[in-house]
């Protein structure tokens, strides 16, 4: 059989076309197959990376210029960058880069010339060229005291957690520790606006923020095992490191007393103290109240009654106050005359700290002041508690009784 020249030719170049597209198909299936495999790799990070993330991780290799030129002579004095530096870092970096020392606080490794110590002077999978894939994890890579700490810490600062260069400047800074402005609070209300405006405007002031450290005084500004990052296991404990000597108001002048030696001379102690949480009244930070209660309280001995001018009713029930009549109320009662009623709810009403201590007291029951202030005198109430009921001589008030079960008649 003959055939013609021309469709053997069509014939070989149908055969090679159908070979290129079977191979062409071939080769994609197997690129393909190779994607699917690469997606299901899954990417190995090391320990250091699983605790402080790859945030810096770069999608593709950052390259220093230089080196990407492969000009290895503009640092190293042959081509192939296997000779020494045409000179020592810092100087060398700073021949193309702005000097990082120009301030106040220089950075260990930038005071020492030790770029590399930071940056790959050549190429890396991260930003900046940095040898680490995530800020924190380069600092912890010097710092292992507070590597240690943020993975022993149950209470991290949030932008601690977040990165150590939200507060601190890598390189240089005119603040200690290469801080972003004063660490004892300026620093503090760059994000706590709410706290910086609140301490400005509250009348009563807490003078721990004018004490040297400020806001230090009392929070770890990294973290700690407490609530609100408190240096102390209590805000008891901590209060009481200032606390335990007299100190002065600073709107006043009025002396406050040395708590720390009241609360050891007086064991039974108000609930909150127990707890060992003072904030539970007082706000440190401040507040529009007397000695910076949270809620409202009678500034002065004497003051008509509104259930709304006392914290007090914040635990305690109201109604042992306002009920003049009552059989279970209060044990403050004669009969079923209510003693606490007779002695708030008139004009010229008594505030609860005219016999109450809020901190301790020791002789009396029910935080029964020994002594009550009023004016300038500090007379004893002088309270005798009887099987039903009780008596007080404040002053120079006759005694008056009361009795629950056989009500007393006071004649003065």
């Amino acid at each position: 059989m003959k055939y013609n020249h021309f469709y053997i030719v069509k014939i070989a170049i149908v055969l090679l076309l159908s070979c290129v597209s079977v191979f062409a198909a071939t080769a994609e299936t197997a690129k393909e197959a190779d994607k699917a495999v690469v997606e299901k790799q899954e990417v190995v990070l090391t320990e250091l990376e699983k605790f402080y993330g790859t945030e810096l991780k770069s999608e593709k290799k950052v390259v220093h210029p230089p080196y990407e030129w492969g000009d290895c002579t503009v640092c190293h004095t042959d081509a192939k960058g296997e000779g020494d530096l045409i000179m020592d870092p810092p100087e060398l970096c700073v021949m193309c880069h702005e000097a990082q020392d120009t301030k106040k606080f220089i950075h260990g490794p930038v005071a020492a010339g030790a770029c590399t110590a930071c940056h790959n002077p050549h190429e890396s999978d991260n930003a900046k060229l940095l040898i680490a894939s995530s800020i924190n994890e380069l600092c912890v890579s010097c710092h292992q005291a507070k590597d240690e700490f943020l993975h022993k810490t149950t209470n991290i600062h949030p932008p601690v957690k977040d990165q150590c260069t939200n507060c601190h400047d890598p390189h240089t800074e005119d603040h200690e520790f290469q801080l972003k402005a004063d660490g004892k609070k300026d620093l503090c209300v760059m994000c706590h606006v709410d706290k910086e405006v609140w301490t400005k405007e509250v009348t009563d002031k807490h003078g721990a923020l004018d004490r040297p450290r400020k806001c230090l005084e009392c929070h770890d500004p990294h973290g700690s095992e407490n609530p609100k990052f408190l240096i102390k296991d209590t805000n008891k404990e901590l209060c009481l490191t200032c606390h335990s000597e007299k100190l002065v108001t600073d709107e006043t002048g009025y002396k406050l007393q040395d708590i720390g030696k009241h609360l050891d001379k007086n064991p039974d102690w108000h609930g909150p103290i127990l707890w060992g949480d003072c904030a539970a009244c007082h706000n440190p930070h401040g507040s529009n109240n007397l000695r910076m209660l949270k809620k409202p309280f009678p500034r002065t001995f004497y003051e008509k009654f509104d259930e709304d001018n006392y914290i007090c009713f914040q635990c305690h029930e109201k109604e042992k106050i306002q009920e003049e009549f009552t059989k279970d109320m209060t044990n403050f009662r004669n009969g079923e005359h209510n003693m606490h009623f007779v002695h708030v709810n008139k004009e010229k009403g008594r505030s609860c700290r005219a016999c109450h201590d809020f901190h301790g007291t020791k002789e009396y029951p029910h935080h029964l002041r020994k002594k009550t202030k009023f004016g300038k005198i500090n007379f004893p109430i002088r309270f005798i508690e009887t099987e039903n009921g009780g008596s007080c001589a404040p002053a120079c008030h006759a005694r008056r009784h009361y009795d629950r079960v056989e009500p007393k008649v006071n004649l003065k």
